[in-house]
Order: structure tokens, then C-alpha cells, then sequence
């Protein structure tokens, strides 16, 4: 069986390659504050309220607090020295649900703007309200088909966008408390359904990739 082609891989930010330690409880009690009752949720709040004065409101606020995360991040799974090392064989890019600002200091201080093939952060929160509409603009922007590229975030929800998008994808499920969601579901059955792999860690998640797809990278630290 000829293996499928990999050009590209995107991979989601805060949750995936590194953890920014915010407090969304504290974020969730800002949203709110505005007498946003009927938002349960940050990205339901992103997605439904984008564009509007209180999407940029919290949008400033949380800015600031994400840079200044960005200092005690916690950069998970050795993923700097993964990524500089699959960035040698393949063009790597990010989308985050975090600010440009946030994300691009990220991966500066990972030491990925070095990388041969580095992409960039190819969509942020400034640039669309949900993951499908940044996976759609990060594919636009790099010029591939989209059969060719593999994003790797940790939400079911990317596994969604992904295939939207018709791209492939794997998921991150780390230290997952149950993958059973209710008496008749569970997520890793829906997602091995409609195709998407899931891994346990960042390395796990290329060496699948690299197992299923024609992808000729070298995942080693050692």
C-alpha cells in the first residue's frame, strides 16, 4: 500500500507543544463581568462574540496575560528539540487560539524561528474565531494541497477542523480522566470512526504519523 504524501504539519500551541499557566476560571469570571451570561466556555466565547467590543476587550486583556505566561510556560513532551529536529525534513507551522503576540514569542524562545523550514504562526485569535476557520486560512496561506498536510492538535475539535479541511490529523489526549463522555459514548471510539489517530504525547503522535504517512523525518533527541 502506497503510503499517503505529508508536505506540511501545523500544530496547535498552548496544550500541544507547550502549557501556558492562566488561569481560565479568572479569565471565564472576566467574560462574564460584561454580562455575557449565555457564554459557558472561552472559545464558545470567542466564536460567538469575534469581532464585537467585548471580543476585543477581553481579547487586550488576556494579551497581556498570555505574554507574561509565556514566561513560566511549560514546554511539554521535549517538543523544542522534536520540532527543530522534524523541521529540518518538512515545513512545520502553528495555529493557536492565543494571541500573535503570545504565539510568536513562544516559539522564538523554543528556538524555532531558526528552524530551515519553519512556517510561522500561520493563524492566531486575531485572525478567526474558531480552529476551523484558522486551519482553512493556514492552508490558504502556505499554498499546498490539502491532502498534503498533517496538523496535530489536542482537542477533539481539531480532529474536527482537520477534517473539515480535509486534512489528516492526529490528536494529543494527554492523561486523559476517562474517554467516556456519557452512558453510550466515548471519544476515542468517534475519533478512531471518522479516522483520527490519538496519541498520548507529542513524540507518539510523530512516530504515528510517521507509521501511517509517507513523512521522511527523523524523531530522535537523542
Amino acid at each position: 500500500m502506497v503510503k499517503q504524501k505529508i508536505g506540511t504539519i501545523i500544530f496547535d500551541i498552548d496544550g500541544t507543544i507547550v502549557l501556558l499557566p492562566i488561569d481560565w476560571d479568572n479569565i471565564l469570571i472576566k467574560i462574564k463581568s460584561l454580562s455575557l451570561t449565555s457564554t459557558k466556555t472561552f472559545l464558545g466565547f470567542v466564536s460567538k462574540y469575534y469581532g464585537s467590543n467585548e471580543f476585543i476587550y477581553i481579547h487586550k486583556y488576556l494579551e497581556d496575560i498570555e505574554n507574561s505566561a509565556v514566561d513560566s510556560m511549560l514546554i511539554l513532551d521535549n517538543a523544542d528539540k522534536l520540532l527543530k529536529r522534524v523541521c529540518r525534513y518538512i515545513p512545520i507551522g502553528f495555529v493557536t487560539m492565543q494571541s500573535r503576540s503570545a504565539a510568536e514569542k513562544i516559539v522564538y524562545k523554543m528556538g524555532l524561528c531558526n528552524c530551515d523550514k519553519f512556517l510561522g504562526v500561520l493563524a492566531s485569535r486575531e485572525d478567526a474565531s474558531n480552529r476551523i476557520e484558522q486551519l482553512a486560512k493556514a492552508i490558504k496561506s502556505i499554498d499546498i494541497n490539502p491532502d498534503e498536510v498533517l496538523f496535530i492538535g489536542d482537542k477533539v475539535l481539531d480532529g474536527i477542523a482537520a477534517i473539515v479541511n480535509k486534512v489528516k490529523s492526529i490528536v494529543i489526549l494527554r492523561n486523559p480522566r476517562t474517554f467516556r463522555i456519557s452512558d453510550t459514548d466515548y471519544i476515542d471510539e468517534d475519533l478512531e470512526t471518522i479516522g483520527i489517530p490519538i496519541a498520548t504525547d507529542l513524540a507518539e503522535a510523530l512516530a504515528i504519523a510517521k507509521d501511517i504517512y509517507d513523512l521522511p523525518i527523523d524523531i530522535s533527541i537523542g
